[in-house]
């Protein structure tokens, strides 16, 4: 039934949208569909700013994992690069096991060059990352930085990822003045509250 609604919605989408054009006002089709540019545009943004990071990860790896003389080393380092983009996953999914099984096999040199690419990763990708994101999708870095401190207080490492498009979206919603009639009847209240205080 589900499918059958779905096919039917999707063959007449044209008259639809037509219908519903000429039952809602200008200004808020004209809003909806600026709310909607922006919304595509700041979780766009996003991942284009993620594979940027990416990148730089990529990169990092490459010549930490060529100086350790590590094999097929393009190859390992677009793997963990490519872990460490993905929510819940890091480049100490791979390197901090590698590293523990390079300790116990006695290669000790291998064992702290991987530590030590490890932090630089997690280092670079904490101070770029603000920085990144924020000029991608047109977000202030320390917005940027707050949004992805509240995401992490609230959900981890996912609330984080959650956090910055969210954050956009909530910002260009209020941008746009989809909030102004609620921030005019708080402005409101508090004057009728201060009125009142003085009587």
């Amino acid at each position: 039934m589900g499918l059958l609604a779905t096919y039917f919605f999707i063959a007449d989408r044209d008259r639809l949208m037509s219908a519903i054009k000429c039952h809602i006002p200008a200004s808020v089709h004209d809003k909806t569909r600026l709310v909607y540019d922006h919304m595509l545009r700041a979780v766009g943004g996003y991942f284009k700013a993620q594979f940027k990071i990416m990148g730089v990860v990529y990169v990092i790896l490459l010549v930490g994992l060529l100086i350790m003389q590590v094999g097929y080393s393009p190859l390992v380092a677009f793997l963990v690069a490519f872990l460490d983009a993905l929510p819940f996953f890091g480049t100490g999914t791979v390197l901090i096991p590698w590293a523990v099984i390079k300790l116990l096999s006695a290669d000790y040199e291998i064992a702290v060059g991987l530590v030590i690419l490890y932090a630089v990763t997690q280092i670079v990708r904490q101070v770029i990352q603000p920085k990144i994101v924020g000029d991608t999708i047109g977000m202030n870095p320390l917005a940027t930085l707050i949004f992805m401190y509240i995401g992490y207080k609230i959900s981890s490492v996912i609330g984080m990822i959650i956090a910055v498009p969210v954050g956009m979206i909530v910002i260009n919603l209020y941008q746009t003045g989809v909030f102004d009639n609620q921030i005019r009847c708080v402005k409101e209240l508090v004057a009728d509250i201060n009125k009142f205080r003085k009587l």
